[in-house]
């Protein structure tokens, strides 16, 4: 446990870093904040947070800096979420209800917006089905023995194959096999039409098998669609100046699977309201490339299972409050847009 007056020495040297990058001494703490203590005093005090390992000093006769456990016991214990202006509010919404009402649309957006504002690397993963789910299927003819299957799903993705026939269809025989279909299949998974047991004619069985292999596939080749917005902002920050370590950031972060960079069950949440936001400092992170930054994530969720990621990584010298509230009002606002549009 800390006194109270450590407690306000460490708040103040995490956010003088966070702001200045530069090792906080005791001198800046008495001119900056005005406290009632001698420098000596503050010094013995710092000396004390180094022991308990919350702190540490680059070098002789330099300031302090914080270290991971500083940071975790910030977040933890000292932090203030930043309270979003009601301007900057509503300037984002009207940025989404100017958007096109495409699921993929809105997850770039809300990377470029977490970027921009954050300074800091977005990513933003495309809201999706646990498992996807048709949402309606067409048929259209392409030649008497062929036709083309549209599978539309509920995430709003779509998927086609062109299927062979077993004797010649017209197309409104097409369209009136699509529509008895649409009503065994409509809002299941694969698994579900596997199950149903039901007398089905030739071109029936053949078309729910297509279907319920390209959900399959759909399954394991696109799980988690993401965007990834900043990356230029990030490596401008004066902790990513070694060429090698950025490298390796660098191909960590753009490898296809999202979430070895940012492991969501890594995490220590925060909870405020209705949406958790995990945090991993540092050395928290399980792959060692990841350890030069933190990762502030939280999901959402939509109607008929829809659910997303939004994560910013920065360096661990970041902003957390304004961080954590950035990354907990997207979320909040992208379920409202998912549960106008997609109900």
């Amino acid at each position: 446990m800390l006194t109270d007056r450590r407690k306000q020495l460490l708040r103040h040297i995490v956010e003088e870093y966070v702001e200045t990058a530069q090792p906080v001494g005791s001198r800046t703490l008495v001119d900056k904040y005005e406290l009632s203590l001698s420098p000596a005093t503050i010094r013995n005090e710092m000396a004390a947070l180094e022991d308990e390992g919350l702190v540490a000093q680059p070098h002789t006769s330099a300031g302090r800096v914080p270290t991971d456990s500083g940071y975790r016991y910030y977040v933890e214990s000292l932090m203030q979420e930043e309270a979003l202006t009601e301007d900057l509010r509503q300037t984002i919404r009207h940025q989404f209800h100017q958007a096109a009402r495409e699921l993929e649309e809105w997850a770039r957006l809300a990377a470029a917006i977490l970027a921009t504002r954050l300074r800091n690397a977005a990513v933003v993963t495309t809201p999706h089905s646990p498992e996807p789910r048709v949402r309606w299927i067409e048929l259209v003819g392409v030649h008497d023995y062929l036709a083309l299957l549209i599978i539309v799903l509920e995430e709003a993705r779509v998927l086609q194959q062109t299927l062979t026939l077993d004797q010649p269809f017209t197309q409104e025989e097409l369209t009136s096999l699509a529509r008895r279909l649409n009503d065994l299949m409509a809002g299941k998974s694969a698994a579900e039409i596997s199950e149903q047991k039901i007398v089905s004619s030739p071109v029936e069985i053949t078309v729910r098998q297509a279907t319920t292999d390209l959900l399959k596939s759909a399954d394991e080749l696109t799980p988690e669609p993401s965007f990834m917005d900043g990356v230029r902002d990030l490596l401008k920050q004066p902790e990513f100046t070694e060429g090698e370590r950025v490298v390796d950031l660098l191909g960590v972060l753009e490898e296809r699977n999202i979430s070895k960079a940012i492991p969501v069950s890594a995490g220590v949440e925060t909870t405020a309201g209705e949406h958790a936001v995990s945090i991993i400092i540092g050395g928290e992170h399980p792959v060692d490339e990841m350890q030069l930054c933190s990762v502030v994530t939280t999901r959402y969720g939509g109607p008929e299972g829809l659910r997303g990621m939004l994560s910013v990584v920065g360096p661990t010298r970041m902003h957390y409050g304004r961080n954590v509230a950035m990354v907990r009002y997207m979320s909040t606002l992208m379920e409202e847009m998912l549960g106008v549009y997609f109900a």
